[in-house]
């Protein structure tokens, strides 16, 4: 057995649970709130995204697991154990940073050993665990070598190391890609993920990118300024958000908003401002005759068709504007339609805008299918950022 896994048989008896737990947190700094009623369960075992963009208080969250903040207000548990007050070390977590933080002055087998050693670990121990996890994420062969002399994928990986060394229940990361060039970084979230799964611990990364957050996350945390605007599976997140917010931010969405004409079962009957009708399932909303009711329309259910300089929407689920942008992402095409309140977007395949090939000026329709629409749980009020993003990034 090596010294990692009896390291965990012999902790069994106390409480290994990675479980976090925040019941109503809020902090403050000065008299601005960073975060507030913030309420969160993240499973043991899950990789957890916290994004939004700068500013929202995702990276607040993760330093308050840490110990590195403390709560103006409320409880945080980890496991059974309310932690406010303990250190990380007590905690039973490990945080790598953004920056990675690496001692230049150490080799890479110090860097990684550096944390056991301040515990009081011997040194045969110490040696056998630090190969260990270099041997694990694939860096035995530069032990003795100086940060420096790493690349920047390598050195993140010897602040992994590093941070895991000393077997914590919960793992925090603090933008760990950001310094990353594209490959690379595709390229190590996908060794994060599969590290993830064999340790079996909880992660808690902080990210801004969504493309980030869908290929690595059980559980995404999408925020917006000091709050969590909805936490859910990555695919619902995408596929079904609950808020014009996060359907904007999380982006392969258009909002449209219409007043309800209409109701036949579970099917409203819309209306917009400038006149087009659309049709979508209720999903529960409770909408009655004359409420305003906003939706959320895939960009890749969406089929567009050039028009002549009259052209109008004229059919249920159209709507129709001026071709103002045209961008080709290989496998598809993003055009972008100036409408009366402002854009919508469709990114159609390459054959389908082969076969009707729109230019920035042309008048065109877009058109989906009522099983496309999601019904949001609230009204757009056009207050949030147009964010846009493209989920091949």
């Amino acid at each position: 057995m090596s010294s990692m896994q009896a390291q965990t048989t012999t902790s069994a008896g106390q409480d290994k649970s990675g479980e976090i737990r925040l019941v109503d947190v809020a902090k403050k700094f000065g008299n601005a709130y960073a975060v507030q009623n913030i309420n969160l369960t993240i499973p043991h075992g899950s990789y957890c995204c916290l994004l939004g963009p700068s500013g929202c208080g995702k990276t607040t969250i993760l330093r308050m697991i840490a110990g590195h903040e403390t709560p103006t207000s409320g409880q945080i548990y980890i496991g059974n154990e309310m932690v406010v007050g303990k250190s990380p070390v007590e905690r039973g977590t490990a945080m790598m940073f953004q920056s990675y933080a690496l001692f230049p002055h150490l080799t890479i087998a110090d860097n990684v050993g550096f944390y056991l050693k301040m515990r009081g670990v011997g040194k045969a121990e110490r040696r056998e665990r630090v190969e260990e996890m270099l041997a694990r994420v694939q860096l035995d062969q530069f032990r003795n070598r100086m940060p420096a002399q790493l690349s920047g994928g390598q050195q993140q990986r010897v602040a992994l190391a590093r941070s895991l060394i000393t077997n914590p229940k919960v793992l925090l990361l603090d933008e760990p890609l950001s310094a990353l060039d594209e490959f690379l970084r595709l390229r190590m979230r996908g060794e994060l993920r599969k590290l993830q799964t064999e340790l079996g611990i909880t992660f808690v990364h902080v990210t801004h990118t969504q493309p980030e957050a869908i290929a690595l996350a059980d559980m995404v945390v999408v925020m917006d300024t000091g709050r969590i605007d909805q936490a859910d599976t990555a695919e619902t997140i995408f596929d079904r958000p609950k808020t014009p917010y996060v359907a904007r931010f999380m982006g392969g969405q258009n909002v449209l908003t219409g007043v309800v004409e209409g109701r036949t079962g579970d099917l409203l009957r819309l209306r917009s401002a400038d006149g087009a009708t659309f049709e979508v399932a209720a999903d529960g909303v409770a909408a009655t005759v004359g409420q305003p009711v906003s939706v959320a329309i895939r960009r890749d259910h969406v089929s567009l068709a050039k028009q002549g300089q009259d052209g109008a929407a004229k059919g249920v689920n159209e709507i129709a504007g001026v071709v103002s942008a045209i961008e080709y992402q290989g496998s598809y095409v993003k055009v972008t339609l100036d409408i009366a309140n402002g854009h919508f977007v469709a990114n159609v395949s390459d054959r389908a805008y082969a076969k009707d090939k729109v230019v920035p000026g042309d008048h065109a329709v877009a058109r989906w299918s009522a099983t496309d629409v999601h019904t949001l749980a609230k009204v757009d009020t056009g207050a949030a950022a147009d964010f846009d993003f493209d989920s091949s990034s």
